[in-house]
């Protein structure tokens, strides 16, 4: 059995070695627990990984630490040291009792906020925060989305005017540019609004730019381009005008040989819609006392000015029967009201050809709606 001095020193031994180790020995100093975090702001890359250094410095305390997103403490923690946490969260050195270091994975822009870490003291009743970081803003720069041109949905006549919008969003910061081109001429925008007004995680930007359209646009093309410090060079998206536009086209119906043309001579009506677009008309050429008796149309043809013709042709005998005969052309374009031409045929017969004063001119008309 061991001498009770002996035991007696070994305890107090025990017990100045235990308050060596906790700090707390007679006439030491308790050193007040501190988190110490940056404050930033840490600025991110979407898609990137942010590092979010934590270190505790002072007296241990029982209980775990966690980090939060904003300071509501209800909210569920995106690292606990004692729960398990999210996949895109690591925990740098996980063995370590003073560094908390975490980072985060594959970085969003809803991401983006402040992170505390804070250090939770284990009691009776349960645990309760101990100290917590002056908290870590972090700021996730975000690239603007492909913009999108949108225009009116129906087609418009040369001599209008058409408000187009150009819009991106997603992007961070909100200092962003939006430049209009109309060919290679720059155009100066109507109205370039970024939203939301005050501060955000990610913002939108929608721009009007307003055209007169010509007839010469139909092989223009308008151009939206973005610049904004997360793009290398510009993102861009272009709009060809002649996707509004509608050019009515001309009609003429004549007749070959022109009239008044001679008795029994073959004679050829032709019909002929030109200078139009887009390429959707139908053509219909007939006479008018046998409406059964149709011209063959022919496929239509691209012009270099980047509009159509189309023509039908009826074939037929100048007999005595068909003097004064009218022909008409139907063109329909574009599901817009129908116009038309219309063509008589006047036929010499053998008294107009000794010089009867009767010979009456061919005539050509065109209605518009």
């Amino acid at each position: 059995m061991e001498a009770p001095g002996v035991a007696c020193g070994r305890l107090l031994a025990f017990l100045l070695l235990l308050l060596l180790l906790l700090g707390r020995w007679p006439g030491a100093a308790a050193q007040k627990l501190e988190v110490l975090q940056s404050q930033g702001p840490e600025s991110v890359p979407a898609g990137q990984t942010l590092t979010l250094p934590c270190t505790l410095r002072g007296d241990a305390v029982p209980g775990g630490v966690r980090w939060h997103k904003g300071s509501d403490r209800q909210q569920p923690p995106i690292y606990s040291q004692k729960e398990p946490f999210p996949p895109r969260v690591i925990r740098v050195i996980p063995e370590s009792n003073t560094d908390f270091t975490i980072q985060i994975t594959d970085i969003r822009p809803e991401d983006a906020g402040t992170y505390f870490c804070v250090k939770y003291r284990l009691r009776v009743t349960g645990e309760s925060e101990e100290a917590s970081g002056a908290g870590t803003e972090v700021l996730v720069i975000a690239t603007p989305s492909q913009p999108v041109i949108t225009a009116p949905s129906g087609r418009v006549a040369p001599g209008s005017t058409v408000a187009f919008n150009c819009s991106t969003g997603g992007f961070y910061p909100r200092d962003i540019t939006v430049t209009w081109f109309k060919g290679s001429s720059e155009m100066k925008a109507s109205d370039t609004v970024v939203l939301p007004r005050g501060e955000n995680i990610t913002y939108q930007v929608w721009s009007t730019v307003k055209v007169q359209l010509s007839r010469e646009d139909l092989m223009t093309q308008l151009l939206c381009r973005i610049t904004h410090k997360t793009v290398v060079g510009t993102l861009e998206q272009s709009f060809r005008l002649a996707d509004v536009l509608r050019v009515p086209p001309k009609v003429q119906v004549e007749t070959s040989p022109p009239s008044p043309v001679k008795l029994n001579t073959n004679v050829t009506i032709t019909c002929h819609a030109q200078g139009f677009y887009p390429d959707e008309t139908s053509l219909n050429l007939f006479d008018v006392n046998n409406k059964t008796e149709m011209g063959k149309t022919c496929p239509s043809t691209q012009n270099q000015d980047g509009t159509f013709s189309i023509k039908s042709s009826l074939e037929l005998m100048a007999t005595e029967e068909r003097n004064m005969s009218a022909f008409t052309c139907l063109v329909e374009h574009n599901s817009q009201p129908p116009l038309n031409g219309t063509v008589t045929l006047v036929i010499k017969v053998q008294a107009e050809e000794s010089g009867s004063p009767n010979t009456l001119p061919g005539q050509c008309t065109v209605a518009h709606p």
